[in-house]
């Protein structure tokens, strides 16, 4: 008796789709904020340096002095939000994998749902425990000797409590170590069953994907699949990152210059070399400046065109019509980030943006921003950008199971680069010389 045909699906719950989105809205903010501190670096050292009179006639200096403290604050919200929002959509989707084995046991979810399971959801839940702990306890200690070797602390009633404090943050910690642990324990043989049970499956699915495209009709990959090709991208984006290097070399080069270490007297020059560094501090900031808007534009046009391909891809394949095309050229938008997902990272980095800028010209009371506004700007990007990528999830499990139906691409790319198959021909067969 054969073996049920098994077949890779699309899986989704509601569950999971939400809280993906919500992770993947944190992950856009940290981004942002990453690219908030670089920006406020390099203005910060590029206005007092080569435009020093602008620079304190604006009077940014305070602005951002405070957007860094903003960081700090909004980094350690972050350091406690994005742990848990982890945790919770590691079980929401190992939830959504096992009630699509239960409705389904011959079906392999996405190779993305798989990667996110190769550990147990709970081994993140003892991770941050034990980095909790080891934090919040080496903070604790060198607080307590620093109380136990000065009088002044030692007589603050402010310190003890504040000793108090690191006790139970450490007890918490540790017990959410030892959970973790429990859970792990406990989730193992639920996580064998579930992932061992997938290993057979996705060789028996490749096979079948393998039979479906041998016997469907070949047919002539549209255009726009294939143009621009993934290669000239490629280009551009090596291009720009090369630029981008070459600007930050200049620009700390010429920060090197004035100032050699940091507890070091800034260094003057003489004429014409002092005005050169201006000049070169400048420019590369420029060029920063200019690589960093080009990049936006590359990214956004990127986005654009993975949208158009994304529709016509759908279109093409409503009608479920087993056709055979090179699979490489469709793995991108099988297994990465769909270009809703990837317009939610930005919407959520520019929101970001907003709000540690807001925050800090609240702090600095710095009246030329209006920081009300800002942040009720950078707030509602944020929550359109978790809207665009909630919402995308069904049409997204939709449209790449009508792909798989129509295509039967397998389990991802397994080609070499460039999406050509590698050669099965033994390296000293290819060398060896013909006849």
């Amino acid at each position: 008796m054969s073996a049920r045909p098994a077949s890779f699906i699309e899986v989704s719950t509601p569950a999971w789709s939400f809280w993906r989105a919500v992770l993947d809205t944190a992950v856009g903010f940290i981004v942002g904020i990453l690219y908030t501190f670089l920006g406020i670096v390099i203005v910060g050292i590029v206005g007092e340096e080569a435009l020093s009179s602008l620079y304190w006639q604006i009077d940014l200096d305070p602005l951002l002095r405070s957007s860094m403290g903003a960081i700090l604050l909004v980094g350690a919200v972050l350091a406690v939000i994005v742990p848990c929002v982890l945790i919770v959509e590691r079980f929401a989707a190992l939830r959504a994998a096992e009630a699509s084995a239960r409705t389904d046991p011959d079906a392999v979810p996405q190779r993305p749902l798989r990667t996110e399971l190769t550990a147990a959801p709970a081994t993140y839940l003892k991770t941050t425990g034990t980095v909790l702990l080891w934090s919040v306890g080496v903070l604790g200690a060198i607080f307590l000797l620093a109380v136990l070797f000065t009088e002044d602390l030692r007589e603050d009633a402010v310190s003890w409590i504040a000793l108090l404090v690191f006790a139970v943050l450490t007890a918490g910690a540790a017990a959410l170590q030892g959970l973790g642990r429990r859970l792990v324990a406990r989730d193992a043989a639920r996580m064998v069953a579930l992932t061992g049970g997938w290993k057979p499956l996705i060789r028996r699915a490749e096979a079948s994907d393998s039979e479906r495209r041998s016997a469907a009709t070949p047919a002539v990959v549209p255009r726009w699949l294939t143009a621009p090709s993934a290669r000239l991208l490629g280009r551009i984006a090596s291009i720009l990152m090369a630029a981008t290097w070459v600007s930050l070399a200049a620009f700390m080069l010429s920060v090197f210059l004035r100032q050699q270490c940091r507890g070091c007297d800034p260094v003057y020059w003489d004429q014409p070399i002092e005005n050169g560094i201006d000049v070169l501090s400048l420019s590369s900031g420029a060029a920063i400046a200019v690589c960093a808007a080009l990049g936006a534009l590359a990214w956004l046009g990127g986005v654009a065109l993975q949208c158009a391909r994304e529709v016509a891809l759908a279109r093409w394949v409503s009608d479920r019509t087993p056709r055979r095309i090179d699979v490489n050229l469709i793995d991108p938008l099988l297994s990465e980030n769909r270009s809703m997902v990837r317009l939610q990272f930005g919407l959520s980095a520019l929101g970001a943006c907003g709000v540690v800028l807001s925050i800090g010209a609240l702090w600095a009371d710095w009246t030329t921003l209006d920081s009300d506004a800002v942040l009720l700007v950078s707030t509602a990007l944020i929550l359109l950008g978790f809207a665009i990528g909630w919402s995308d999830a069904p049409r997204r499990r939709r449209e790449r199971q009508a792909i798989r139906d129509a295509l039967s691409p397998g389990d991802g790319q397994r080609g070499g680069r460039g999406g050509r198959p590698r050669s099965r021909t033994p390296r000293r067969a290819r060398s060896a010389p013909r006849p």
